[in-house]
């Protein structure tokens, strides 16, 4: 009796796609560990990012509605550190995370797949994209995606990116405002400063605060085009880069009148600053002309005076 031995069926597994591992951790912030890879990483800038997360937690805290999706959007990412923090300190439920630079991608996703490996439920909270900044937050406005924070860490005195910043942040939500042009800031950039932010500044004493002004100005600028104000909620500079950052907070509607922008002026005689509104620009003078002559002074007699705008 002969029997056939039927061949056993071929039974071959074919692996899924694996999320790229995790990197090695090379750094360590504040409790948060991250590899910064080829990405530009200083150290020194951790305390303004220190001061993003805390002022991202506390406006979560503080939404009218707290149980909504608390939203974050890194416009500039770099590594993903700042995205990283948000999601693990600031509790953002989602962050975009986006950089020009796509061969940066792999040391992005694998930091932030070091928070969140595999989503329990299929739903990521984050994302990483490679797109111009500007372009980003535009399509996002298009789309109606809203955001809760926008942090934008750029580069000089790129400013183009504030308009579009606006239009995809959610009424009452947090801009994250940065400026590395200190040559305006220091009055050799008029030009410059005037096309990015509408200032034009003259060398005083203290740049480190005009340049915060002039950063905060053109947002209030920007943010009155659309119809809208802000609230500096704070402002910090850094002596490395030199860096200014500003966040602020975007409320609806115009201010009455235009009382917080105005010119800046600064006494080459007496060297004490005042401000003036744009109503007063025919009665600009200073104290120490009245004091010392004791009479009014016509506009052509009058001191010499750095003016800065705004």
């Amino acid at each position: 009796m002969a029997s056939a031995s039927a061949a056993a069926p071929a039974v071959s597994f074919q692996p899924g796609r694996r999320a790229p591992p995790p990197p090695r951790c090379t750094h360590s912030e504040r409790g948060v560990s991250f590899d910064p890879g080829a990405a530009f990483y200083r150290s020194d800038s951790a305390p303004g990012r220190d001061l993003a997360v805390l002022a991202a937690t506390l406006h979560r805290r503080r939404r009218p509605d707290p149980s909504a999706p608390f939203l974050c959007l890194d416009a500039m990412c770099g590594s993903g550190v700042r995205a990283l923090r948000y999601l693990a300190q600031a509790g953002a439920d989602f962050v975009w995370a986006n950089d020009a630079s796509d061969a940066l991608h792999p040391v992005i996703v694998g930091n932030l797949s070091r928070f969140e490996p595999v989503p329990p439920d299929g739903q990521r909270r984050w994302v990483v994209s490679h797109l111009d900044a500007t372009r980003l937050l535009a399509e996002r406005y298009l789309r109606r995606e809203y955001f809760d924070v926008i942090d934008v860490d750029s580069f000089g005195s790129e400013a183009e990116y504030i308009r579009a910043a606006f239009l995809a942040l959610k009424i009452g939500g947090l801009l994250y405002l940065t400026s590395t042009d200190w040559r305006s800031a220091r009055g050799y950039g008029g030009k410059c400063s005037l096309s990015s932010y509408g200032a034009y500044v003259l060398p005083v004493p203290y740049p480190n605060e005009i340049g915060l002004r002039m950063l905060l100005g053109g947002a209030a600028r920007e943010a009155a085009m659309l119809g809208f104000h802000i609230e500096p909620v704070f402002s910090y500079y850094a002596y490395h880069g030199p860096i200014f950052r500003a966040m602020v907070r975007l409320c609806h509607g115009k201010e009455d009148g235009i009382s917080n922008y105005g010119f800046i002026c600064h006494c080459k005689s007496c060297g004490q600053s005042q401000t003036f509104g744009f109503d007063e620009l025919g009665q600009i003078s200073c104290g120490c002309a009245d004091r010392t002559v004791g009479c009014h002074f016509n506009h052509s007699c009058r001191p010499t005076l750095d003016r800065s705008s705004p």
